[in-house]
């Protein structure tokens, strides 16, 4: 990641700046957290014309609502009929002054209900804090803003019960115990949300979040979780919608090591909790066994992971591709090697990309 890649965020972002949250097929809005992941991949030339390509399918933003009262604020948070208050409350915040103690007042709030659309709350406001520590530009305070109204509107937290004194194993062992969502009661037809909210019907699920201490050192524990992460991917994935889904399992964690330097050591360990529950969450509905993955899949060169990424074009591509890269730099794990190409191998190639190629 170097600034003079970041200097390239801010021309790709200015596109966005009048569009909103979502598409108009209802899914969310990629195109800011693809531009940056492309920026710390050291594609950032490639971010503008990659926005401008993508930028079609994206709902115009509705900035004339007016913002949430102090008073409104609670019954607000987890209501999608008041994502525009959210936004406007958020840009009205975070306009002047320090950014830092809002990000960590309301990651700290918020952190119940990091799955917040399938954790793209989180996950834009990760893209948005990296940038920001590069830079505070009034763009990159607007990716900030959106990502913390889509993580209020769309707060969803999964069924919980915290177990004191329970013994707590390593992310491996704590996977190994997270029960599954019976196949009559799954439903992975739709959205990811859909199928999360099944989990009453996995026995002991709400237990979870309990099964992994994150007391010791942060960082590494969230690489370990990652690693355990990308072995499902390797395992599990194999079709589009089950890679789309295990790519949020490992940007999840990426995008809380993004925020963690920028909120209180309580606020990011909360984070850390919630997103191993969100990660076990998506392993507990979508998971099959026996494990109908790709078998043997060879590590691709550092070097040719982002211009593979860039070149496919697929927005969940690019941003755990970019992911994937940061963890390896910091555990020599190769299996984040393997994860972006079969990936690539699972998603379509984004059509006006690989036009724009020819």
């Amino acid at each position: 990641m170097s600034e003079a890649q970041y200097n390239l965020l801010d021309p790709a972002l200015d596109p966005l700046r009048a569009l909103g949250l979502h598409l108009k097929n209802g899914f969310i809005n990629h195109a800011p957290m693809a531009a940056e992941a492309l920026v710390a991949m050291g594609q950032g030339a490639l971010a503008k014309s990659w926005v401008k390509a993508n930028r079609g399918n994206i709902l115009p933003a509705n900035d004339g609502a007016p913002p949430l009262d102090v008073s409104e604020l609670e019954g607000a948070v987890g209501d999608p009929r008041r994502q525009d208050a959210w936004r406007s409350f958020f840009h009205h915040r975070l306009v002047r002054g320090p950014w830092e103690p809002v990000l960590d007042q309301w990651a700290d709030r918020l952190a119940p209900g990091l799955f917040a659309a399938a954790a793209h709350g989180i996950i834009r406001v990760g893209h948005g804090v990296r940038a920001l520590r590069v830079e505070d530009t009034p763009l990159r305070r607007r990716e900030l803003a959106e990502g913390l109204a889509l993580w209020a509107g769309s707060y969803q937290p999964l069924v919980t019960h915290r177990v004191d004194d329970s013994p707590t194993f390593s992310p491996k062992e704590a996977l190994a115990k997270v029960p599954l969502v019976p196949l009559t009661h799954r439903r992975n037809e739709g959205a990811i949300t859909t199928a999360l909210e099944q989990l009453p019907h996995a026995q002991g699920f709400a237990e979870v979040i309990s099964l992994v201490d994150v007391s010791g050192d942060l960082p590494a524990l969230a690489n370990e979780i990652a690693s355990e992460f990308a072995q499902v991917f390797l395992d599990r994935v194999h079709t589009p919608l089950t890679a789309i889904v295990f790519t949020h399992a490992i940007t999840g964690v990426a995008a809380i090591l993004n925020i963690a330097p920028n909120v209180k050591e309580e606020t990011a360990r909360k984070l850390l909790s919630y997103g191993w529950q969100t990660a076990a969450g998506l392993h507990s509905a979508y998971s099959e066994f026996p494990a109908p993955g790709p078998g043997a899949v060879q590590p691709e060169p550092v070097t040719e992971i982002p211009v593979h990424a860039a070149q496919h074009g697929d927005d969940h591509v690019i941003k755990l591709s970019e992911a994937c890269l940061r963890f390896y730099e910091a555990t020599g794990d190769e299996r984040f090697l393997m994860v972006p190409g079969h990936a690539r191998s699972m998603l379509p190639e984004n059509p006006v990309c690989a036009l724009r190629e020819k």
